[in-house]
């Protein structure tokens, strides 16, 4: 091959068109963000006669909640606390 001095710098391998793999991962959401939904999560939380499974899954509800409507509206605080609280209190 003779060297004229010239160097061809164009990336044709495809190696030189890959996109960047990483994305930016999301942190997942572990705690409702409204200020209501932290004073029902908490109530929830402390609630001796549920299970570990309904109080995450209660939790994740009001995490729904709040992505859905913004805040917890007083309907939905009352069908969750008609969950935690025993009848007749």
């Amino acid at each position: 091959m003779e060297d004229t001095g010239f160097h061809d710098v164009t990336k044709t391998k495809p190696s030189h068109h890959r996109q960047t793999s990483t994305v930016a991962v999301a942190e997942k959401q572990t705690w409702p963000s409204t200020h209501e939904g932290n004073l029902l999560a908490i109530e929830v939380r402390d609630c001796a006669g549920l299970s570990k499974d309904t109080k995450a899954k209660l939790t994740r509800e009001i995490m729904d909640h709040e992505a859905s409507h913004g805040t917890c509206t007083q309907t939905f605080l009352k069908k969750i606390r008609k969950q935690v609280r025993p009848a007749g209190k």
